[in-house]
């Protein structure tokens, strides 16, 4: 009898090893475990690493330069006519998108093969965080033509904190199996603020120490360059609209003070609930990313 219950356990032990190792195999060759990678700190909380680049699924291309920015090529001072477009998981696009039907390759194939633009993007970060970067790369900013910035409803309260290794890895992991665990019950647990693709919000009103800290950026970089916002709504925002113009009364106040251009994409004709993934009622779908990259190129050449 004793021998018999060891038996059935050293199949079972034998088993669960052989399923263990056979999903670490399948994972690996399926491109599940090509991701990136983020560096953490206590100001930025957290940016894309420099210098990575890999094909999630062995289908989706994705790309970070020496500059932290979602392109092939590497920053250069002296490419011109330039963009530099900053936001979050909307200009980032994430790993669901294979990199040209990303909103910046988008773009650049809008505005044509003389334009670079440069990307700069996080899931979930919050113009505090952008701030940081554009604090920390003052060459990148002196050297752009143009700055197209994303504000989504609340941009403007906080830095939207590291939420920890499953969401934001910080190095790649040696156990896949455990690691996609692992994320899947966060993502079950906490909804969309644990996926990788989510637009992180926060939930209070602007903070009014951070919108001046925006205003005055604002004042400066449009001095001598171009300066774009465009003001990004939720399906959910779209659809109320008394909340939505609350949500950005400060950026509205902000382009009319400085005689910006700013795009309400919520008004736009082009942009209707169709362009968003159902799944979350956040992002664009590839057929989304096209339309927002039409808005904002018609803005960047005045037609």
């Amino acid at each position: 009898m004793i021998r018999k219950r060891r038996f059935v356990l050293t199949v079972i032990i034998c088993a669960a090893l052989f399923g263990f190792i056979s999903s670490e195999i399948y994972l690996q060759f399926a491109g599940v475990g090509s991701y990136p990678i983020y560096d953490i700190d206590n100001e930025i909380k957290y940016i894309p690493a420099a210098n990575q680049h890999g094909s999630f699924l062995n289908r989706n291309a994705w790309y970070f330069n020496d500059r932290h920015m979602g392109n092939i090529s590497n920053w250069r001072q002296e490419k011109h006519p330039d963009i530099l477009l900053i936001g979050n998981s909307i200009v980032l696009g994430g790993i669901p998108f294979n990199h040209d039907d990303k909103l910046s390759p988008l773009l650049e194939k809008d505005l044509g093969a003389a334009t670079t633009v440069w990307s700069v993007a996080a899931d979930g970060w919050s113009n505090v965080n952008e701030m940081v970067y554009l604090d920390r790369n003052p060459d990148v900013l002196q050297n752009t033509d143009t700055v197209i910035i994303e504000y989504m409803g609340r941009g403007l309260t906080a830095a939207t904190p590291w939420l920890g290794y499953d969401v934001f890895p910080d190095r790649k992991t040696w156990l896949l199996t455990s690691y996609i665990v692992r994320k899947f019950l966060r993502g079950a647990i906490h909804g969309s603020i644990a996926n990788d693709f989510a637009s992180l919000r926060v939930t209070d009103g602007a903070d009014a120490a951070q919108l001046q800290r925006f205003k005055m950026l604002i004042s400066s970089v449009s001095k001598d360059r171009n300066v774009v916002i465009f003001m990004y709504p939720t399906i959910f925002e779209l659809r109320d609209r008394s909340f939505w113009l609350e949500a950005t009364a400060p950026i509205r106040d902000l382009c009319r003070l400085n005689s910006l251009a700013c795009i309400d994409v919520a008004q736009e004709p082009t942009w209707t609930e169709s362009a968003y993934n159902k799944a979350d009622g956040i992002h664009p779908t590839v057929a989304g990313n096209k339309v927002l990259a039409s808005i904002l190129a018609r803005t960047v050449t005045n037609k």
